[in-house]
């Protein structure tokens, strides 16, 4: 994530410019925020299409997982920059602590392309959803299986800032439907979401029971947690998430499930779009900045998926 080669020196540009195209191996730092989530193994999979595709087999790549940590974050991209790779990508992670770390991949050259995690100064560009479209639609589709009334939970974390912008989207929503009430909010642990997810509801479930209306969620694998929590306490009331992963899908569409909207994200495209990053950059000689077309965020759009699509 560096603002690599958005210099402000011509003197930088133009050594750059002047560069020789690097020969295969090209070496990528691949910094996970947290290997468990399913959007990593997701981006993974495209990125390695890619190379398959391409019959690219020599790119050596090293993944560094941070576990949820934002300071494991900072160090793994440290330590990237020390091992002296080409290109670093860190993916769905939280960056609040990598500014220095940004800074020195800059001073190194290194472009730094991160996903899903928020741009910040020093990041090349970061891939990511329109985060409050995507959680518009979900949370408006949750809203209207409340039919605009009753009590919901919220599930979340200010860890990450795309869930962070889910989060703030679904608040501005609500102020426009004083008859639901929030009844409880917990804010985990980006390290061990699942499981933490899984003993908010059950105590959640434990206090209010079948007064809870439906259940929030900022993605699909703390829906399903929420889920199971709510099964094996008996209840029944809507749930929703986001990513669009295929076990998420097909809950969806099973008969009276809990799941009902998730938000499909292009995990794989993006994936695509790193290798194609690298590819450009490393090999084909062009301007860290220039693959993206200047821009320091690269949106895409995410698509509401409900009972509904389930045809």
């Amino acid at each position: 994530m560096s603002t690599v080669l958005k210099f402000t020196s011509v003197a930088i540009l133009a050594l750059w410019a002047a560069s020789p195209a690097l020969a295969n191996p090209v070496k990528i730092g691949w910094i996970q925020g947290n290997a468990a989530f399913q959007a990593e193994q997701r981006t993974q999979d495209g990125f390695k299409k890619y190379l398959t595709d391409n019959n690219i087999d020599d790119w050596e790549v090293t993944y560094l997982d941070s576990a949820g940590s934002a300071e494991k974050v900072a160090n793994n991209i440290e330590d990237a920059v020390n091992r002296g790779v080409d290109v670093i990508y860190v993916t769905y992670a939280d960056l609040r602590a990598s500014s220095n770390a940004l800074k020195g991949a800059e001073s190194a050259h290194i472009p730094v392309y991160t996903v899903d995690s928020g741009w910040i100064p020093g990041s090349t560009a970061d891939i990511t959803t329109n985060n409050w479209q995507m959680s518009a639609e979900v949370s408006l589709s949750l809203i209207s299986q409340m039919k605009g009334k009753g009590n919901l939970i919220i599930i979340t974390t200010d860890k990450i800032k795309p869930v962070r912008e889910r989060t703030d989207t679904l608040r501005a929503i609500l102020k426009e439907y004083p008859d639901i009430k929030v009844i409880g909010e917990y804010n985990f642990d980006v390290a061990n979401f699942y499981q933490e997810t899984l003993n908010a509801v059950q105590d959640f479930a434990t206090r209010y029971g079948e007064e809870i209306t439906a259940v929030w969620t900022p993605w699909d694998e703390p829906a399903q947690a929420a889920i199971t929590a709510l099964q094996g306490a008996g209840l029944n009331v809507p749930v929703s998430g986001m990513d669009g992963h295929p076990e998420a899908i097909k809950a969806i569409c099973e008969p009276n499930s809990m799941f009902v909207a998730t938000g499909r994200q292009q995990f794989e495209e993006w994936g695509v779009n790193l290798a194609t990053y690298a590819k450009r950059v490393m090999v084909d000689g062009d301007h860290p900045k220039e693959v993206t077309n200047g821009k320091d965020i690269v949106y895409y759009g995410a698509t509401l998926f409900t009972k509904d699509n389930c045809k």
